[in-house]
């Protein structure tokens, strides 16, 4: 018996144009801000001078761009949004050599087909211009319009057509504040051009036109940043390095204020942020990253731009000279205007990917002795000096000493009144004796616990002790920091934090919690900013908010080098023993060791 065969239908076929739109839409348009990047880039692209950037709603309701660039002819604004459709490039040939921000042809079409677009455009005020209404892909209005020279696009209920899209957005503050970030980007990059940007009526950024970059810097950023920015000039072959990055001493404990331009375009590259933090070698603190403003020109043949769809990565054609280049840009920055020692071995020599190997090469502290700081009871052993060389390590000691048989270990069920303080070792740990052995306690770690949880205990209870500042201190912020920060005002201030708003982007800090009278107060404050959560989901604040915490107890708990009587040791180890977890600090490491006993009498032949 035969089996007749089954009409088999087709399954490979042709989307049509709006579901491919939607598509793409889902690769260029991933949220507001992504909007408003494409949108400004075409602006730029166009020779304006002005754009202005009015948003609602953090970018879900309403964005309009408004530009004074060479506009559209009438017949061109039909075809703008047809899909592939653009004036930067014509030939294959045009991708080797795009010096445009825009060049895909995406951009409009992928936008309409999800969004209510509004477009107006004239190339000539006096010719008139023309009006085209575009919604969900499909044309709904066109005719000619009288406007002035330049385009004005309206897009409104952004992803109202999808909205399973929309559900991932976050809220209005938080997609605002991604929007503030990337016309804060495309201002730095064009300091030329007036960027105007409001939010829900109310001024975010105004920036005037200049021909200087550090002035721009000073507009965004305020003007205590911009005095700590050390000039880059660098040039080699095809290669040209300008702008600014911070002293050693200025630094971020993130990277939000690291800016890198390749040929005018913003983007993300591993090997210039690795480049620059190679160039600062040994001089920044640990967790701690320079504040740059880069901008590299070079020949567009040595680069591929069209990686992502949202032209924010590149590709070098020479990776290796391109991160020598940079890194040694910055080095000669930081020896010209800081007379400091920068180590010049060539770690940039080593292969890429950059991403394993480290920038912060760890140094050992000189060997101090220990401070018997109790002269009444001086140690009693000749033995224990040894014994106390022997914990810093094999480096520093002679080798015919051995290291103990077992490692120290982090303690966990110790009872601290059970030890006598003895000294300090290095004038950073704490020495103990008792019964079981030679207890050594972090003096740093061990008060940074014992803040944190009074800072904890205050802020549950909102008791904070609150310090009023006799002089108040002016902080300038980004428009995109001044975002963040707003609507965490009142619960900052429960932290003991008073800030008032002064100016567009400016505050006044007028109290601090009263323990951290005596701390940088600016510097605490740019740190508890970067630490605020961009969301208002309510396990993100309180996570965020007890990172702020930690940093609060962390900035004010006594450091290492620091010279303590018998008093003051006899207070951290009163007041650690007091603490709902003695035994590690709010970052999990561990806040004594202890050196058993019984090792220590099996080194000595004595067991």
């Amino acid at each position: 018996m035969s089996v007749l065969p089954q009409k088999i239908s087709p399954k490979i076929r042709v989307l049509s144009e709006d579901l491919a739109n939607q598509i793409a839409a889902g690769e260029v348009v991933e949220r507001p801000a992504s909007v408003v990047k494409e949108l400004v880039e075409n602006s730029i692209d166009a020779g304006a001078n002005l754009i202005r950037l009015d948003i609602e709603g953090g970018g879900k309701k309403k964005i309009r761009i408004m530009d004074n660039g060479m506009g559209m002819a009438p017949e061109e604004c039909r075809l703008a949004f047809s899909r592939h459709a653009t004036s930067k490039i014509s030939r294959f040939e045009d991708l080797e050599t795009i010096c445009s921000l825009g060049f895909r042809g995406e951009a409009l079409a992928s936008i309409a087909s999800v969004a209510k677009v509004r477009c107006t455009s004239a190339q000539n005020e006096s010719e008139g211009g023309r009006l085209i209404v575009v919604e969900g892909g499909e044309i709904l209005e066109e005719k000619d319009f009288a406007c002035p020279r330049g385009t004005t696009l309206e897009i409104a209920q952004l992803f109202y057509i999808t909205p399973a899209r929309s559900k991932f957005l976050k809220g209005d503050s938080t997609e605002f504040s991604h929007i503030t970030q990337v016309v804060t980007q495309q201002a730095l990059a064009n300091p030329s051009i007036q960027f105007q940007l409001t939010h829900n009526d109310r001024e975010v950024i105004n920036t005037l036109p200049t021909d200087q970059l550090h002035y721009r810097i000073a507009e965004l950023f305020g003007a205590d940043l911009a005095k700590n920015l050390l000039e880059v000039e660098a040039q080699s072959g095809e290669y040209q390095l300008r702008g600014y990055v911070s002293s050693p001493v200025y630094t971020r404990s993130n990277r939000s204020a690291q800016y890198c331009f390749i040929n005018g375009r913003f983007v993300r590259d591993k090997v210039i942020l690795h480049a620059t933090q190679q160039g600062y070698s040994h001089l920044l603190p640990k967790g701690q990253h320079p504040v740059m403003f880069l901008y590299l020109t070079m020949d567009p043949h040595l680069l591929d731009v069209n990686v992502h769809p949202s032209k924010a990565e590149v590709r070098f054609a020479f990776q290796q000279d391109v991160h020598q280049f940079v890194a040694h840009g910055v080095r000669s920055a930081l020896e010209k205007n800081q007379q400091v020692s920068v180590d010049l071995s060539p770690r940039e020599e080593a292969d890429i990917p950059l991403e394993k190997h480290s920038a912060q090469p760890s140094v050992r502290p000189s060997y101090q002795a220990p401070q018997w700081v109790d002269k009444s009871h001086p140690p009693n052993q000749g033995d224990l000096s040894q014994v106390l060389r022997t914990m810093i390590g094999q480096d520093s000691i002679p080798s015919q000493v051995t290291w103990f048989d077992k490692a120290p270990i982090p303690v966990a069920n110790l009872i601290y009144s059970e030890f006598e303080p003895l000294g300090q070792l290095d004038q950073s740990f704490i020495i103990m004796q008792g019964k079981q052995g030679l207890l050594v306690v972090d003096q740093h770690v061990a008060h940074e616990r014992i803040l944190y949880e009074q800072f904890l205990g205050a802020a549950k209870n909102r008791k904070v002790e609150v310090q009023k500042l006799l002089f108040p201190v002016a902080i300038a912020l980004s428009p995109g920091e001044s975002e963040l920060l707003n609507p965490h005002l009142e619960r900052l201030l429960e932290l003991g934090l008073e800030l008032e708003s002064f100016g567009k982007n400016e505050y006044l800090l007028r109290s601090v919690p009263a323990i951290l009278k005596n701390a940088d107060h600016e510097k605490l404050l740019r740190e508890t900013i970067e630490l605020l959560p961009k969301g208002a989901h309510e396990d993100v604040l309180h996570a965020k908010y007890e990172d702020v915490l930690i940093m609060m107890s962390c900035r004010n708990a006594i450091k290492i080098n620091h010279p303590l009587n018998l008093d003051q040791i006899r207070k951290i180890i009163s007041d650690l023993e007091q603490t709902s977890m003695p035994y590690t600090c709010p970052h999990g490491r561990p806040i004594s060791l202890l050196f058993d006993m019984d090792d220590i009498l099996k080194k000595f032949l004595r067991k």
